[in-house]
């Protein structure tokens, strides 16, 4: 594994890079960065199946990028630009908490992704409901069952366009309290449709 930068727009983006075949993306929670992935072993454990980006996006209380405030959905105009920085045509992303609102944004956007894992996803609300329908994008959700951020009940607004798995005993960040559960989760799903 090694950390880069790449520069979007005048600005620094860091990102974790490891592995090799097909590029899978995974960003990070509001309170975190990319080295979270790596902490908690997802980041070694999917670089043995994919080349793995962890993407420190700017909006994280613990980012090494360059930060700056936006909206959601602009978030997820900005890493298609951060993706085309780095060459990665349509990889699959994964979102924690509002990196999973950002993610279902970028698939709501019809920006190009083979596949969206979203993790107890905030903001569920009705224009991105809305924008989802009919998007075509394969999605995963999963819930920590003691997520109190956004509780798992919240798992039937997706219901029409997401596979719902529901991990026990986890609250909100599920892939940090039961990672190697997670993982299994996102590679069975990633070998249906990548």
């Amino acid at each position: 594994m090694s950390e880069k930068y790449v520069a979007v727009e005048g600005r620094r983006v860091r990102y974790l890079v490891g592995g090799s075949g097909r590029p899978v993306v995974l960003l990070h929670g509001w309170s975190f960065n990319a080295d979270t992935w790596v902490e908690s072993g997802v980041f070694n454990s999917l670089a043995g199946h994919f080349a793995v980006y962890a993407i420190d996006m700017p909006y994280g209380i613990r980012t090494k990028s360059e930060r700056f405030q936006a909206p959601r959905r602009e978030y997820a105009v900005f890493l298609r630009r951060v993706l085309d920085a780095l060459d990665l045509a349509d990889p699959p992303l994964v979102g924690p908490s509002a990196s999973g609102e950002v993610v279902l944004w970028y698939v709501a956007k019809r920006l190009p992704t083979r596949a969206a894992v979203v993790v107890g996803p905030v903001g569920l609300a009705g224009e991105l409901l809305e924008e989802l329908r009919g998007a075509g994008v394969p999605i995963l959700a999963v819930w920590g069952e003691g997520d109190e951020v956004s509780p798992p009940s919240r798992a039937s607004l997706l219901r029409d366009v997401a596979k719902v798995v529901i991990l026990r005993d986890a609250g909100h960040a599920a892939y940090l309290d039961k990672p190697g559960e997670f993982v299994e989760v996102v590679l069975d799903f990633l070998r249906g449709v990548y």
